[in-house]
């Protein structure tokens, strides 16, 4: 009979021990769970006294949009050949595309490297601007007047030249200017090109 008791004696104590055990374990979360939170309080007021506040910066100023205004109409084609230029390889007789008395089999098109420039001829075609037409005497020939970037208002009719590519005048109509250029065509050849000049340009 006394081999029960201290069973029982000993299962008492090792539940008296578990619950010691337990109530430990409890008391340590509990101190976790609920810290003592002044000095974390007392930091948080000292930062907040100490602390110099600043405003954000004021977002920067936008600016109303100002449109663009391409100016450059009047100015020289950059992909044309400079008309001083032509005329130094004439003067050198090394004009690109003018044959010489080793190109004699050559019969294409070609500029007159004798024939008195134009005044016209010193402006690229894109730069000039066509004004208006009118006929003067029997009335007959139309001429047009172009208008040049130095504001000079020029009047031409057929056969004159404009343009630093030998730009004939090949006709004239009320709304437009026909031309025909000779361009280089690689060397020691030329070919004709035509272009025109409108009254809406």
């Amino acid at each position: 009979m006394n081999a029960p008791r201290r069973f029982r004696q000993g299962a008492s104590a090792a539940r008296a021990g578990v619950g010691l055990l337990l109530g430990v374990s409890l008391a340590v979360l509990a101190g976790c769970a609920q810290p003592n939170l002044a000095e974390v309080r007392e930091f948080v007021e000292t930062t907040k006294r100490t602390t110099p506040v600043r405003r954000p910066e004021p977002p920067p100023e936008i600016l109303p949009y100002t449109p663009f205004s391409y100016t450059a109409q009047g100015l020289k084609d950059p992909f044309v050949v400079a008309a001083f230029a032509q005329e130094e390889e004439l003067l050198g007789g090394l004009l690109v595309g003018i044959p010489t008395a080793s190109d004699a089999e050559y019969t294409g098109p070609r500029p007159d490297p004798n024939r008195v420039r134009e005044e016209l001829e010193k402006y690229s075609l894109g730069s000039l601007k066509m004004m208006g037409t009118f006929r003067m005497g029997d009335g007959v020939d139309l001429w047009a007047l172009i208008l040049a970037p130095d504001g000079v208002v020029h009047r031409v009719q057929k056969n004159n030249y404009l343009g630093i590519n030998h730009g004939r005048i090949a006709g004239i109509t009320e709304q437009r200017v026909d031309v025909q250029e000779i361009v280089p065509d690689g060397p020691g050849r030329w070919q004709e090109r035509d272009a025109f000049l409108s009254l809406t340009q």
